[in-house]
Parts: C-alpha cells; structure tokens; sequence
C-alpha cells in the first residue's frame, strides 16, 4: 500500500490529493510552483487571509482546474518545526488518511518535509497503515472505503528509504493483526482459537510454535495455570513460539503475555457494568503473537521466545477459590484471597517455565494487569517495572521514538513485604496501596536473577475511558507496546 517514488518529476505526477506538510515557520514563503505554477497565487490568497495558518493539525484543499492531473492539494499544518516530534507526525499522517477516506480518494501522495530522518519516516507509515484500520469482522453492510495505495516522494536514496518503508509496514501488519485478534469476542477467541492463530505463525521455517495442553500441564506442574484455568470448559493452554534466527548456544530473549480470553473474576466476581471490555485481558498474549510474527517476517538474527499462558477465568463448581493454595512450577506456593487477580498467577507459571526452560538474557512480560497501573498513569500511559536497569532504559528510550508512553515505577522490599503470607509463601494480592507494584512484586518471585522487565498495559491496550484520541489508534484494541518492544528486539545486541 505504500510505496516511494523519486522527488524529481513532478510534470508527469498524477494523483487526486497531492499532500503538503507544511510548517508555521515556513508558510509565508510556502510556494508549490514545481508542481504546478497556478497554484502560487491562490496559496497566497489563502495565507494573508490567515485561512491557512498551519497550525498543528491544520488542513486546507485547494483544487485544480478540470482535466489537471494533480486534482487536489492538501496543505497540512505541523506547527512550529521545532516542537516536531514522531509522534506528532505519525498522528497527523493518520489524519489525512482520515481526511483521504472521507472524500472517497483511494490514492494519495505525500511530499515528506525536508530533513526527514528515518524516526520520521517510520511514522508516516506507522500513521498511514495503522490509522487505515477498524474492525468491522462482524458488520453485515459495513460499507467500507479503502485506501488502495500512497506514494511518498523520496530526495534521498530510493533503496535506503525502501528498507525503512519495508520494516515499517512489516512492524504495523504485525500490530494490526494484534489489533484483529485482540478484538474477537470471547465466543470467538477461546483459549483453543489462540493457539490456532499462533500456530499459524510456524509457516516461517525459522519458527516453531507447540502448546502444551492441560493434561501436560497438570503432569508438569503448572499448578497457577491449571488452577485459573479450571472453572471453564475451554481447557487452558500455554503457547510456546521459538524463532532461532541465531546460533543455537545463543541465549534468547523471552516475551511472555498474558492471555485471560474473558475474565469474569471467577469467585471474586467482576461488577456487570463494562465486563464486555474483558475480551480484552487476553491483549498481552495477543501482543506476543503480533511481537512474535514481526521477529519473523523482519528475519532477525535473534534467537526470541514467546509464552502465552491462555485461560479462561470462570465462575463454576470446578472454579478455584478465594483461600485456596496453590503449588506453582517453581514449587512456591500462593495463598488466592481474590480469583480476580488470577493474571499474575498463570504469568508466574509462565515466567518460572522461561528461567528453568530457556535460561534467556531478558525476560519482558506484558499484561493487562491492574487497575492500579491505570489509577496511578491514566489510560494513556503503561507501567514498566523491573529489576534491571539497562533493560528498563533501554525500553523506556525506544517507547520515546515509538510514541509508546512508558512510566517506571519503583520496586522495593517493601513491597515485597505486602505479599507474605502465614500461610504460603506468598498471597497473590498485597492490599489497596501500590496495586501495580505489587502485582509485579508477585512476579518477580518467578523470574529469580534474569533481567527481567514488566509491563502492566491495562490502560493502554484498548481505547477506553479517559484515553486520548488518536488517528492512528481507531476504537477497540490498540496493540500497544509492539513497536516498542520489537524496536527493542532489533536492537538488542546479544553478544
């Protein structure tokens, strides 16, 4: 869908929109005589009467005279040019992908700024392609218009920029395919249905994808998967999916995702009101699936791991219960006083299976974890916790070129002292005061001396109350932290 072509010829350039990004430091000097010279003066009609300003956001059409070829241009406001960042560029592509959808134009073409760097780049793709998404699987006489194809005109080297086109798109297909997963209602995605879209990815001959079932993770111990698990009749699974992009003695890095394909809270019931957005608590696990096929189809010399504990929380005769205790595979035992805090239980299986399994560098979890996370940073920010500081800066670093807000939170004893319990070794929730921090206190008994890195997404993973709006991030699922995290991945030097 997006292409470059050369920025050398514009006499014999087509197109229904032509789209200028244009800066208020630039726009009084604004002239678009190379594409076509009448233009000019109706430009500077339209500037001294300050109908264009240029302003963040700012959008102004002029059209051409019948039979031309260039049959429109779009003068895009970006601000001031040094309050420029990715993220800005990427929202404001989308809304023109927006503005392209609204007029029935199927193509555009877009004349990037000068000095665009690679960063910029990125985000004009991420903007295109992510903002062109909505899910609409289960609307009959949805009557859709598609954006066929965008050109970017290109000063530089046509096949550097074309790498940079390429992974982008490669990175976003990954986080629309999230996007359509994460969104499946519960009667849509069971456990089962997971690991049949993870499995999906083993057509890469670099990939490989088992689950392990419920009567191997019984034989095997997985006791805090086993016991959420249990009050449903959609059998609990844990998906395991290896890309060995490298030598084998090279140790891997490990994502691991939660996936609760509905929680109702099981025992400890959830209020009726907003319980439909449960369909959502499998994001993390859908997030490692979307990490997981990026990895692939980008072919990165990385060895990476991706564990998904899928469940479906449940009330029932065979549900666990607030009082029971568990033996989780690392042998520790867990006090449950609430079943509704059932995602650090099955990831805490998860996590202990990557440490003994795998040995890996780095561990980062994501999960749709507390309501604490949102009560602390909003809807619009993700907690990271850790206990690694090269792992933690490093995300943090690639969140800021990713427009991925990250917030870290501390961990201390402290709060690992709120979880002990009289009788187990832990309790799984840890009272009202630091609810995000000591869910992770609680995981972090599972990942023993790896770097380890949480990421509790509960108010970032779907569009909901108090979420900013964005183009590139229509309603339902957002797919949030992918493209941090595989920047990340990309990035991360093994040796």
């Amino acid at each position: 869908m997006v292409i470059i072509e050369p920025e050398n010829n514009f006499s014999s350039l087509k197109t229904q929109l032509l789209v200028n990004y244009v800066f208020t430091n630039d726009v009084l000097s604004l002239s678009l005589s190379k594409v076509t010279p009448n233009f000019d003066p109706i430009i500077g009609e339209i500037i001294e009467s300050k109908e264009f300003t240029a302003k963040d956001g700012t959008m102004c059409i002029i059209h051409n005279k019948v039979g031309s070829d260039i049959k429109r241009v779009l003068l895009l406001g970006m601000g001031n040019r040094e309050s420029l960042d990715t993220e800005k560029t990427r929202n404001l592509t989308g809304k023109v992908v927006n503005k392209a959808k609204e007029l029935a134009i199927s193509e555009f073409v877009l004349v990037p700024f000068d000095e665009m760097d690679e960063d910029h780049l990125s985000a004009i793709v991420e903007g295109i392609k992510l903002s062109d998404y909505s899910f609409s699987n289960y609307k009959k006489d949805e009557d859709k218009f598609d954006l066929n194809q965008v050109r970017i005109l290109i000063t530089g080297d046509l096949a550097s920029n074309q790498k940079i086109i390429q992974r982008s798109s490669i990175v976003s297909d990954a986080v629309i395919l999230t996007r359509d997963i994460s969104n499946l209602p519960p009667n849509d995605c069971s456990p089962k249905d997971l690991a049949n879209f993870a499995g999906k990815l083993s057509g890469n001959k670099k990939t490989k994808v088992r689950v392990i079932e419920e009567q191997e993770l019984e034989a095997n111990g997985f006791g805090g998967i086993m016991a959420v698990g249990k009050g449903s009749t959609n059998s609990p699974k844990l998906i395991v999916i290896e890309y060995s992009g490298s030598s084998q003695d090279e140790k891997p890095v490990v994502i691991v995702g939660k996936a609760v394909t509905f929680d109702t809270g099981g025992i400890s019931i959830k209020p009726s009101d907003k319980m439909e957005e449960m369909k959502f608590d499998k994001c993390g696990g859908c997030n490692v699936i979307g990490i997981m096929k990026a990895v692939s189809d980008l072919d990165l010399d990385k060895n990476v791991i991706g564990l998904i504990p899928a469940v479906e929380n449940m009330p029932s005769g065979s549900s666990y219960r607030p009082g029971d205790i568990i033996k989780m595979y690392n042998t520790k035992t867990v006090e449950v006083l609430n079943t509704d805090a059932e995602g650090r239980i099955i990831l805490g299986d998860a996590l202990a299976f990557a440490v003994k399994t795998f040995s890996p560098r780095v561990i980062i979890d994501m999960a749709t974890l507390t309501g604490a996370a949102i009560i602390a940073l909003g809807s619009n920010v993700a907690a990271l916790v850790g206990n690694n500081e090269e792992l933690v800066t490093k995300i943090l670093e690639y969140s800021n070129k990713t427009g991925e807000k990250i917030w870290e939170l501390p961990l201390f004893e402290d709060h690992k002292e709120q979880l002990k319990s009289s009788n187990a070794d832990i309790k799984n929730i840890g009272g009202r005061s630091a609810g995000a921090i000591t869910a992770a206190a609680f995981l972090s008994h599972f990942v023993d001396d790896t770097p380890w890195a949480h990421l509790d997404i509960a108010g970032t993973a779907w569009n909901q109350e108090g979420t900013r709006e964005k183009t590139y991030n229509p309603k339902g699922a957002t797919g949030f932290g992918i493209r941090t995290i595989v920047k990340y991945i990309s990035s991360y030097n093994a040796h």
